[in-house]
C-alpha cells in the first residue's frame, strides 16, 4: 500500500465558528472562519434576514450590484459595516456579542443565529 501524506484540513471545529456583531454596525469574523464561511476573497454580498427565526444570511457575490454590502478584509478578520441593515430590520445588539454562524450549502450561504448570544464570548454549542 502506498503512502498517502495527510493534510490537514480546516474545520469548524479547530476554529470557533463565531461572528463578532459590534453596536448593531458591524460584523466581523476572524479570517479562518470568513473562508470556511467562502466570505474570503470577495468583495460584496448580499444580505437576509429571517425574522421568525432570527438568522442572518450572508450570501457572497462574484461581481457588485446595487444595494450589496462591501466585504473588508485584512490578514486577521474580514467584516462588513451596515449600520442601515440593522436599522431597517430593528436588530438591536447592544456592546459587542459573538453568535454561532455556519454555512448553509442549501441557500448557498453563511448564516449567523442572532436569537441568542453566545455565553461568555464563546460560540454557541461548543
Amino acid at each position: 500500500m502506498a503512502f498517502e501524506k495527510w493534510d490537514p484540513q480546516p474545520e469548524f471545529d479547530r476554529f470557533p465558528a463565531s461572528a463578532t456583531i459590534v453596536q448593531s454596525r458591524l460584523i466581523r469574523l476572524p479570517s479562518q472562519v470568513a473562508s470556511m464561511l467562502r466570505l474570503r476573497g470577495k468583495q460584496n454580498a448580499n444580505l437576509y434576514y429571517d425574522k421568525k427565526r432570527k438568522v442572518i444570511g450572508i450570501k457572497p457575490l462574484d461581481r457588485k450590484e446595487e444595494g450589496a454590502a462591501k466585504i473588508r478584509q485584512s490578514d486577521k478578520s474580514t467584516s462588513l459595516h451596515v449600520p442601515s441593515f440593522f436599522r431597517f430590520y430593528d436588530i438591536e445588539v447592544p456592546g459587542i456579542k459573538r453568535f454561532h454562524c455556519w454555512y448553509d450549502e442549501k441557500e448557498r450561504m453563511a448564516m449567523i443565529d442572532i436569537s441568542k448570544p453566545s455565553p461568555r464570548g464563546r460560540p454557541a454549542g461548543t
